[in-house]
C-alpha cells in the first residue's frame, strides 16, 4: 500500500506540474487571442479545463497533507512556479513566431523551471522523510 501511495503522489505531482504549466501557457494565449480579436473561446475553454485539473490534483495531493509539513505552502509555490513557467514558455513561443529576441524571457523561464524542480524535490524529500 505504501508503494502504491508513493506512485500516486508522484503521478499527481507530475500531473499538477504539467497542467499548471499548460494553465500558464493558455492564460497568455487566451489574452493574446482576445486582444487580436480572434477565436479566443477555444483557448478559454482549454484554460478552464486545465484549471479544473489543477484544482483536482490539489485536492488529491491534500489527502496526504498530514504526512508532509507545510503541504499547502509547498503546493502553492510549485503551482505558481509551474504557472509562471508556462506563461514564459508562451511568451518565448510568441517571440519566436515574431522573430524578435527572446533571451531575457528565456532566462526568466529557466529561473522558474529551476524553482519548480527545487520545490518538487523539497516536497518529495519531506514526503519520504515522513514515510
Amino acid at each position: 500500500m505504501k508503494e502504491k501511495e508513493q506512485s500516486t503522489v508522484v503521478g499527481q505531482l507530475l500531473i499538477l506540474n504539467i497542467f499548471a504549466i499548460l494553465a500558464g501557457y493558455y492564460f497568455i494565449t487566451t489574452i493574446d487571442e482576445f486582444v487580436k480579436q480572434r477565436e479566443w473561446w477555444y483557448d478559454l475553454l482549454v484554460l478552464l479545463i486545465v484549471i479544473c485539473e489543477v484544482v483536482y490534483n490539489w485536492i488529491q495531493l491534500m489527502k496526504v497533507k498530514d504526512k508532509i509539513k507545510k503541504m499547502s505552502l509547498t503546493l502553492s509555490i510549485i503551482t505558481l512556479s509551474a504557472f509562471l513557467s508556462g506563461t514564459y514558455f508562451s511568451e518565448i513561443w510568441n517571440k519566436i513566431q515574431k522573430g524578435s529576441g527572446y533571451r531575457n524571457t528565456m532566462i526568466l523561464a529557466i529561473f522558474w523551471v529551476c524553482l519548480l524542480i527545487i520545490w518538487n524535490i523539497v516536497l518529495w524529500k519531506r514526503y519520504k522523510k515522513n514515510n
